[in-house]
């Protein structure tokens, strides 16, 4: 296995000059990335809580239906 002593001229060696991890540059492509599908789940998600919360005021339950075994509470 190879060592380093010196990690200055190790980086600044010709062979290794430049990426030091894979992906290097594309971090800010990736953030936006990351950013459009939070908000893409975001919007799925309050379409599909919208829809659960319109099909529940739909039905009308009172606050005492769980009282008479109602299945679909």
């Amino acid at each position: 296995m190879a060592t380093v002593n010196n990690w200055i001229d190790h980086l600044s060696a010709a062979e290794v000059q430049g990426a030091v991890y894979p992906g290097v540059g594309t971090e800010g492509v990736l953030v936006i990335i990351a950013v459009i599908l939070w908000i893409g789940w975001h919007v799925l998600q309050n379409n599909a809580e919208s829809k659960h919360m319109d099909e529940m005021a739909r039905k009308r339950h009172s606050a005492n239906d769980h009282k008479s075994n109602i299945t679909d509470w």
